[in-house]
């Protein structure tokens, strides 16, 4: 996939939706590729995660620690939030050929810094997903 595809793909994740191509470039620069097998693991079950991995083809399954199965399919993230405070995730695998890209939290940090925009976006991702994580728990 080349880089104009890359941003692409990104532009479509709410995340990255408003920012600039040129961001989008920086933070495809700045990202490390991974080509994953079906199967293979990204995370092991007791690993600390301080990444952020958005998968741009194919699927990675998230085994949680409570036992949840999560697909995180093309154009999703896993380690929005544990970029911020390393954490265990659970066991993730790709479920069939996956290509994604790798942000460390120091590359995140840097960029939002040099694009405050992203920063923001963050923010109101985290943001969203602690009300939608709320609104489930007063459900139950």
């Amino acid at each position: 996939m080349i880089t104009y595809e890359k941003v692409l793909v990104l532009k479509n994740i709410v995340l990255f939706e408003k920012a600039s191509e040129l961001a989008l470039s920086d933070v495809i620069q700045a990202a490390s590729e991974k080509t994953m097998k079906a199967g293979e693991v990204l995370l092991e079950k007791e690993q600390e995660n301080d990444s952020l991995y958005i998968v741009l083809s194919g699927a990675l399954e998230l085994k949680t620690l409570d036992n949840q199965t999560i697909l995180i399919n093309p154009r999703q993230m896993l380690g929005e939030t544990t970029v911020f405070a390393p954490a265990k995730l659970g066991t993730v695998k790709a479920k069939e050929k996956t290509f994604l890209i790798k942000l460390t939290a120091d590359k995140l940090y840097g960029l939002m810094a040099l694009h405050p925009s992203l920063a923001y976006a963050f923010l109101g991702t985290i943001s969203h997903q602690l009300r939608m994580a709320q609104k489930n728990e007063q459900s139950t």
